[in-house]
């Protein structure tokens, strides 16, 4: 596909490169993509080849105004407005995408909202799942693991599958799916195209298997994903209110993930601010180089230090001192790699604060086989972790057999053809599996709430029942 749109973008070049335009068969003159001739003479090829596709873009979706489609407007509007800004473009041609923005957002005013939503439909059923390129032994994982389980059910269901590696993005492969005109979607796998996905007009249900941000109840995306960040954080609110933890210090090292963890964590705290014991975060503290730096700010004990400082001095007399943390917290959550999580307890043990709790929710979680040869040097740490993931590490315990990950990818693909069977189908809310409990909730979205695993000196054991 990437090969094909560059022959059409050098064999369109001859007709679009004079400024002048190009007489058509007819007689008919065909309009210069710029209103400003003398400069499109001094654009580079691949200039020239970006205001081909604009150009392209501009006139399907003129064509699907004209044919009062308007969901397939706002798809090349998108398209559009990801490949160019569109202050880049000519005058001519921004005219051109507002009248087509005016026709979009005023059609979306008064049309009504899809009340179809997600329902499982498995007459002519697509995977969108990368079968080459790098993510191709995933890929071909999941779409293994989705035909072996609908081949298992007693009215076995055919699955055709789409390449998405063959394509720049989802705004193109959508070209040829809505052409295909699928009854059920399962994928993409990956985070860019989910999102990309995500700002379609979807009239299809589709179960991606990456996370997405929220949507509404009447939306036909869902996603599947095992190490969903939105289900973590919800887990560890539910474990701190359970554990009556009421003020929390937050540590964090500043990268994406991480604050995107911290975003998360106050945004489900938010509503606790009205109960009666609130679970309040009292300070969020980033690691800029060493973690015992960043602890010390975190519980002022660098206020003691000063105070002893000062009296010392006003006495005149040196003092035995022992440094004296603040008292006023009863955890410490941190959302860190593991390498820097692991220092947390000891530093606290050192500030003679064994009885607060630790709770780890990883930033990024690190290779099975690596968490399972730091073990012995954690202390009583509370792990928020996917269940997946913590059997990986217990069996890695008890074998050196490697491990790919790819089984995790072809139980991801079973387990999604039998959620949308059984969860969407039947009156079940909870499906167990080997990535670990499967829920659906009344909006139909899918969760895996990880559980809570106790790391201590080589001890690496479950928490929740």
């Amino acid at each position: 596909m990437k090969r094909h749109r560059n022959l059409l973008a050098w064999s369109m070049v001859a007709i679009f490169a004079s400024p002048w335009g190009a007489v058509a068969e007819e007689g008919e003159v065909i309009t210069p993509l710029s209103d400003n001739p003398a400069p499109s003479a001094n654009l580079t090829l691949d200039q020239q080849i970006q205001m081909i596709d604009v150009e392209i873009l501009l006139l399907k979706a003129e064509l699907a105004q004209k044919n009062q489609q308007v969901s397939q407007v706002g798809v090349y509007l998108s398209e559009l407005k990801a490949l160019l800004p569109i202050e880049s473009l000519s005058s001519q041609m921004q005219d051109r995408v507002a009248r087509l923005q005016a026709y979009y957002d005023s059609a979306q005013l008064t049309t009504l909202p899809s009340t179809t939503g997600f329902r499982f439909n498995a007459r002519k059923m697509l995977a969108l799942l990368p079968m080459t390129g790098p993510y191709s032994q995933a890929g071909q994982a999941v779409y293994q693991g989705l035909q072996d389980a609908f081949h298992d059910m007693p009215m076995p269901y055919d699955l055709d599958v789409l390449d998405t590696n063959i394509y720049d993005s989802m705004f193109e492969a959508w070209e040829w799916v809505r052409l295909y005109q699928p009854s059920f979607i399962f994928g993409p796998l990956q985070k860019a195209h989910v999102a990309e996905l995500k700002t379609l007009d979807l009239h299809t249900p589709v179960l991606a298997f990456n996370e997405l941000q929220e949507t509404e109840a009447r939306d036909a995306l869902r996603a599947l994903a095992p190490s969903s960040m939105a289900d973590s954080v919800t887990s560890l609110v539910r474990y701190l209110q359970n554990s009556h933890a009421r003020r929390i210090v937050v540590l964090t090292d500043g990268d994406d993930k991480s604050e995107a963890l911290v975003k998360r964590f106050k945004e489900t705290l938010a509503p606790e601010d009205d109960s009666v014991f609130p679970v309040k975060i009292v300070e969020v503290t980033k690691i800029e180089s060493h973690v015992d730096e960043a602890l010390e700010r975190a519980l002022h004990a660098q206020q003691s230090q000063g105070r002893k400082g000062w009296l010392q001095h006003t006495i005149a007399h040196s003092l035995v001192f022992e440094e004296r943390p603040r008292q006023d917290v009863d955890v410490v959550v941190s959302f860190l790699p593991y390498r820097l999580a692991m220092q947390v307890s000891p530093l606290l043990e050192y500030y003679h604060l064994n009885a607060l709790a630790h709770y780890w929710l990883p930033s990024d979680l690190p290779p099975a086989d690596q968490l399972m040869t730091s073990l012995p040097y954690w202390q009583s740490t509370s792990a928020i972790l996917p269940s997946y993931y913590a059997a990986q590490v217990q069996k890695k315990q008890s074998s050196t057999a490697a491990d790919s990950g790819v089984g995790i990818f072809y139980a991801l693909g079973q387990l999604a053809a039998k959620a949308v069977v059984n969860l969407t189908q039947e009156n079940v809310h909870v499906m167990r599996s080997e990535l670990g409990d499967l829920s659906m909730d009344s909006e139909q979205h899918f969760h895996f709430y990880p559980d809570v695993y106790w790391l201590d000196t080589g001890v690496f054991e479950r928490l929740t029942p």
